[in-house]
């Protein structure tokens, strides 16, 4: 039994189970054992799975997603992730820091489900796609702070020198450079 194949067709391209029954030619009660072998042997994995999934169900249907479909964001998001190593894009924080963080920080307020992960943030906010180009991960605190009034290059910019470069901004709005 090609195990790979099983865990993608099942958590992955979340196919159905008599669907992955006959294409693999196994009964129910083998597709339940090697469910369940999976469940225990790659349970983190399974749970980054399912956070992405949720990821991509958030943003599918906002306009200018071009993701072709859940197998094509998820591969996008673990190449992205190791490409980051884990990091926010912008500040460079773990994405472990991050969640330990909002676990010690936050525990006594309201549950939230965004902040202990690495978000999906465009780097160019202002022609609105949501593709692998435009995409990094960033943290709850850089992808709040940057929201859609921040180009990627300004973004990096006021980073180095917030005061300085809010007052640079005012100048130029107000005519003074």
């Amino acid at each position: 039994m090609d195990t790979e194949n099983f865990f993608e067709k099942l958590f992955i391209n979340s196919e159905l189970a008599d669907d992955i029954c006959r294409d693999l030619n196994i009964s129910r009660k083998e597709y339940s054992e090697y469910a369940k072998q999976l469940d225990n042997e790659r349970k983190s994995e399974i749970e980054i799975i399912r956070r992405v999934r949720s990821l991509y169900h958030n943003k599918k249907e906002l306009e200018g997603f071009s993701f072709q479909n859940f197998n094509s964001f998820y591969k996008w998001y673990r190449t992205q992730y190791q490409i980051q190593e884990g990091k926010c894009y912008y500040c460079k924080t773990e994405e472990r820091v991050i969640a330990i963080l909002f676990e010690k920080k936050f525990k006594n307020r309201k549950r939230t489900t965004r902040g202990r992960h690495l978000e999906i943030e465009r780097r160019d906010s202002t022609d609105n796609r949501y593709n692998e180009e435009n995409c990094v991960l960033a943290c709850y605190f850089c992808n709040n702070d940057k929201s859609d009034i921040f180009e990627e290059r300004e973004y990096l910019e006021y980073l180095k020198d917030r005061k300085g470069f809010l007052t640079s901004q005012f100048e130029k709005l107000n005519g003074n450079k």
